[in-house]
């Protein structure tokens, strides 16, 4: 009988029925194969499913109350408060080691698309860190730990089984290795677990480890304490080889803090200023941002801080004075620091890094008790046995299980410990972690762990505020909270997740669990200050830790930093990491061996290998260069068509070796050489497969963070990378301004006497002395070659505003436009990520980056200055300087003129749009582009595996569904042959016109009030450095920073009236002080090469020969995209 359910066509009635017929499964074989998608475990009904976790009361005032649990398959029936299109907002917290970041998070039909800061937590201020910000990609990555090794029930059934088996020789074979928590909740299961389980051992490991501090407070004072610096009160700060903002606890409040006591608003906030003094032996983005910087190995600190303590009159054991003599340094400098943080008791700071010895530490606590230094020290508990502990007792042979929660011991535990062997010993090992990586390979179990977003928990701030932790989405694989696992082990009442964090808030003196849940914090549930009592020194200080060694080329000192991009290793497989620019080297795709310039030039003599690049002076007989007052600045490495070709060398220490690239670093101290950790995975993910070189080979358990006696050498391999930043000299040009706050005080307008426009007519022409908002809405023509309309007049076409009564009825349009406080900038590139977050900016890999085809819409320039201007060598000491930039939304935009299609246009609220339907990609408007700030679509990046790129619509698709979870639907994704650029944020822009516009209703009040859009770039920046708004409003912050008479614009002469302006640079030199400088070097050499003096004021005087190379200003070698 034929039966026509099966011998006629087959018509699916659902998406889910669909998706069961063979054509379909065939399908996804052909365009998402094996590994590539995870299919099996993201398909549409399942991620349908998960999507809906929970929706609630959303928004961000109610952000976070308890969501009820919803399967939404259809959309037929849609959840309470979920409107297509409105991205709905939660609190949540990034877990961290010892600082969890209170965030928000940005939801799009129950999916994480963007984090931002909380700004309910004031000392972050709504800021995060870069990290932070990459955290969303690692929820959809297709590579993380999708399942555990055995079912979820066999999981469940094997802790408690775990369990019954070592509750009768209480826990004698159980062995813990954590990575550390600042979990209330899980500390409370930890306790469970030691009380039934008396004779476990448990430990805790971090490869950086931030604790040396409390270690040495302890010593000194005899209880564990926390220090926490208020930089908003310190006048005068004193850096011991410590990065505080940029790779410190708590970085993102410490810049915040510091940043504010160098805002100045006018000419006479300029004497204000705090001062910096900075000792390291790498450059990091404290060094850049110090009034006096100091070239050290991080092994001679102590005997320098010695120093520093007997000039401020301290009392030191006679050893601990013998060993500081051992370090010879200008005296001179030692004590005008120590008279000027004298000077100012009460509001001077010595901040030391955390990977100093404790004998250090100690010293700066003394130091800064005699200072009555601006810090309060907060009572945290003792640590826990380190990893060291669970080696010795893996050793005896009797560990029958063996947990480890999180981290990654088996790649980046201490070389000498050999953990992979230790591991081994277990009888049966368990990993608990999200992603697949050298321990959990090796282990017998791998427990699947949730990512955070997917997750309840809870945790604490550096200074000990409460946070929630919780999921805004069911997870999206069959994976475990550590919470749980922790509480099956313990045997606790419940398991759920969900209940321990309620438990603990209410333990905590919590009232409102909702509240807790919608501010994203527990008011006043912060560590309380105590009082230190009296310092015991001599407990404290081992005077073999002072001694400074002789260093050279054949002893040198290494110091381990943790990675730009890959931190310590555990976002080795986040493509926005790998692909953010280091902010000193601006490298991506790969860690180097950094040296300092001496180091390099003693090594080419040594081993007979050339680093730098043969000097050219490039035709410096020439009409032309004699026109330009110079030669290009040589280069630090040698390039082939924009490609560094890096020496790679061999490094021994200890009998160990290991290879990698040499990049040279100029500032660093002369034979200290840094290996940054985190790379050279060999189990990890697509992306970070093959990236980098494993620094954790050479790494020992006494030598954490510097270690002594290494040895170097170069061998004939070279290596490419990927550096975005070719060039690092302005050669004079007035691109980055700066000037030093006593000069500013006597010459506010410093910043306009510099550079062409400074004697050139005025762009406006007559119309030169009209106001920034008559200007902005008026659009003058002034010296332009055509006349521009007007944007407070409608479109003549438009005829509903004809007439005299429609004209007075038609609203004034805003003008958006932006400003940066370079004064403010560290150079963090937390802007970076944020903009690749919010604007689905695609990831294009290390082969794309090399021929300059990044897509970053915003990139950060970093420029050195030398003392002495020498285009032959490349200097040791230099200042640097940070410029963000992106479009400029120019008001006589270049690109504009010169693009075929009108693709490229201004609207009447000035910005300089795209429209990317009709782009057809002669990228003309790139060339024509002065700040070389647009990205061209050479391949489909989005729908392209990396390495496929360049067979186009013949290769193989590689769109994973999960990685289109975290795309922002708000902003179009591009295609190829299209160019894009920043935007301004204009869906943020239109979104606040439709909000404005609802609540206005027929008022007619449809202007957004100040405040109310922030760019993503914007509202991540820890410092405060971005202001941008409504220019045509006075009152406007933005109208206010571009009031100051530090304001200025990139390239001004050219015309293009930029609506991005800059606000000069101010540095606060001790006078008093042997490196003391009359002007910043960047100054200088501006004066040097386009000016003269006549001696006495440094700013005596302007002349300049020639306009900035356009090529020159950006250091990129993308100067020309149709080139590649």
């Amino acid at each position: 009988m034929n039966n026509s359910e099966f011998s006629g066509p087959r018509y699916w009635k659902s998406l889910d029925d669909l998706a069961e017929t063979p054509a379909f499964k065939d399908w996804v074989e052909r365009e998402f194969p094996a590994g590539a998608s995870e299919m099996e475990g993201v398909n549409r009904r399942q991620f349908m499913k998960v999507m809906a976790a929970s929706f609630g009361l959303a928004g961000l005032g109610m952000a976070g109350c308890r969501r009820p649990e919803q399967t939404i398959l259809p959309y037929s029936k849609s959840p309470e408060n979920v409107i297509p299109g409105i991205p709905v907002y939660y609190t949540s917290s990034q877990p961290g080691v010892r600082d969890n970041v209170p965030v928000i998070v940005e939801t799009h039909a129950g999916r994480p698309t963007k984090i931002e800061g909380n700004p309910s937590y004031k000392p972050y201020g709504g800021a995060t860190s870069v990290y932070t910000q990459s955290s969303v990609l690692d929820l959809y990555d297709p590579d993380r730990a999708t399942k555990s090794s055995i079912s979820e029930t066999a999981v469940r059934d094997r802790l408690v089984a775990i369990r019954n088996a070592h509750t009768a020789d209480k826990g004698k074979g159980l062995v813990f290795l954590a990575e550390p928590s600042t979990s209330p909740s899980r500390a409370k299961l930890v306790a469970q677990i030691k009380e039934v389980f008396p004779e476990a051992t448990w430990t805790e490991y971090t490869a950086i480890d931030q604790s040396t501090s409390e270690q040495a407070a302890k010593a000194v004072f005899g209880q564990s304490l926390r220090s926490l610096p208020d930089l908003s009160q310190a006048k005068r700060v004193l850096a011991l080889d410590a990065d505080f903002l940029l790779s410190a606890d708590a970085s993102i409040g410490l810049a915040r803090d510091f940043v504010k006591t160098r805002k100045v608003k006018d000419s006479k906030d300029a004497t204000k200023m705090s001062r910096l003094y900075a000792v390291e032996s790498s450059l990091t983005s404290t060094g850049s941002m110090a009034d006096h910087r100091l070239r050290l190995s991080s092994s001679q600190m102590g005997a320098f801080i010695v120093q520093v303590a007997a000039a401020l009159g301290l009392s030191l054991p006679a050893d601990v004075k013998r060993a500081a003599a051992t370090l010879q340094v200008d005296s001179k400098w030692i004590e005008e620091c120590a008279a000027d943080l004298a000077a100012n008791k009460g509001h001077a700071i010595v901040v030391a890094g955390e990977h100093l010895s404790q004998s250090v530490h100690a010293i700066v606590i003394a130091i800064n008790e005699a200072l009555r230094a601006p810090v309060r020290y907060l009572k945290v508990a003792d640590a826990d046995a380190g990893i060291a502990e669970a080696v010795a007792r893996l050793s005896k042979g009797d560990v029958k299980t063996l947990v480890m929660l999180g981290g990654n011991p088996v790649y980046n535990a201490p070389v000498d410990l050999d953990w992979a062997a230790a591991q081994a010993k277990a009888a049966e090992s368990i990993y608990v972690g999200g992603t697949v990586n050298e321990t959990s390979t090796a282990a017998d179990l791998h427990i699947a762990a949730s990512h955070y977003l997917e997750s309840w928990g809870d945790g604490r701030t550096f200074d000990g505020t409460l946070v929630p932790v919780q999921p805004m989405i069911e997870p999206l694989f069959p994976t475990f909270n550590e919470l749980e696992v922790l509480a099956r082990l313990a045997g606790a009442a419940t398991t759920d997740a969900y209940s321990i964090v309620r438990a603990t808030f209410e333990a905590q003196g919590g009232r409102d669990f909702n509240k807790f849940l919608s501010d994203g914090l527990l008011v006043g549930s912060a560590y309380k200050a105590v009082k230190a009592g009296p310092a015991k020194l001599s407990a404290a200080i081992v005077a073999e830790e002072l001694t400074a060694p002789e260093l050279s080329v054949s002893q040198l000192e290494v110091r381990f930093a943790a990675s730009s991009h890959a931190g310590d290793g555990r976002y080795a497989n986040n493509g926005w990491m790998m692909e953010c620019p280091d902010p000193m080297t601006k490298l991506t795709w790969d860690n180097t061996i950094l040296i300092s310039p001496r180091l390099a030039k003693e090594l080419e003599e040594k081993d007979g290998i050339q680093i730098f690049p043969s000097k050219k002076p490039m035709n410096k007989d020439s009409a032309f260069f004699e026109g330009a007052k110079g030669t290009l600045q040589t280069n630090k490495a040698e390039f082939k068509r924009g490609k560094e070709q890096a020496v790679v060398a061999e490094l021994t220490l200890n009998g160990r070796k290991v290879k990698g690239p040499i990049h040279v670093v100029p500032g660093m101290a002369n034979y200290t050489v840094v290996l940054p950790l985190g790379m050279g995975r060999e189990v990890v993910g697509r992306v970070g497969q093959g990236v980098g070189f494993n620094a954790y080979t050479v790494r020992s358990a006494d030598s954490l963070g510097v270690a002594l006696g290494a040895t170097l050498q170069l061998g004939s391999e070279t290596h490419q990378l990927a550096n975005t930043q070719e060039h690092w000299s302005m050669e004079g040009r007035a691109i980055v301004r700066e000037g030093n706050a006593d000069y500013y005080k006597k010459h506010p307008d410093f910043a306009h006497k510099m550079g062409v426009e400074s004697h050139a007519p005025a762009n406006y022409g007559k119309d030169d002395d009209k106001t920034l908002q008559e200007k902005s809405v008026g659009q003058f023509r002034g010296n332009s070659a055509y006349e521009h309309p007007s944007f407070a007049d409608p479109a003549p076409n438009v005829k509903v505003w004809q007439g005299e009564d429609a004209r007075s009825q038609f609203p004034d349009v805003q003008q958006w436009g932006m400003a940066i406080d370079l004064n403010s900038c560290t150079g963090c590139t937390a802007c970076i990520v944020a903009c690749q977050s919010e604007n689905n900016i695609p990831i294009v890999g290390k082969d794309q980056v090399l021929r300059g085809r990044e897509m970053h819409w915003m990139r950060i320039d970093r420029y050195f200055s030398a003392e002495k201007y020498d285009q032959e060598e490349i200097p040791e000491d230099v200042q640097v300087s940070f410029m963000g930039m992106m479009c400029q939304h120019c008001e006589n935009a270049p690109c504009e003129q010169v693009c075929p299609v009108n693709a490229t246009v201004h609207d009447n609220q000035g910005l300089n749009t795209m429209a990317y339907n009709r782009c057809v990609g002669t990228r003309y408007c790139a060339n024509n582009c002065p700040y070389k700030v647009r990205r061209f679509n050479f391949f489909d990046w989005n729908k392209r595996a990396i390495g496929e790129f360049y067979k186009g619509p013949l290769g193989p698709v590689d769109e994973p569904e999960i990685g289109k979870l975290q795309k922002n639907p708000n902003v179009t994704i591009r295609m190829r042959g299209v160019m894009e650029k920043c935007t301004f944020c204009t869906q943020r822009i239109e979104s606040a016109k439709i909000e404005q516009k609802r609540l206005a209703g027929a008022s007619g009040h449809i202007k957004i009030a100040d405040g109310t859009i922030k760019t993503a770039c914007q509202q991540v920046c820890p410092t405060d450095a971005i202001s941008f708004g409504d220019i045509s409003d006075a009152s406007s912050e933005v109208s206010q920073m571009k009031a100051s008479d530090r304001n200025y614009s990139v390239l001004g002469y050219l015309n293009a009236r930029p609506r991005t302006t800059y606000l000069a640079r101010l540095r606060n030199p001790n006078p008093k002080m042997p490196d003391a400088y009359k002007a910043p070097y960047a100054y200088g050499q501006y004066k040097e090469r386009y000016g003269h003096s006549s001696g006495g004021d440094y700013g005596a005087g302007h002349t300049e020969g020639a306009a900035p190379s356009h090529d020159a200003h950006s250091p990129h070698s993308e100067a020309a995209p149709a080139a590649h």
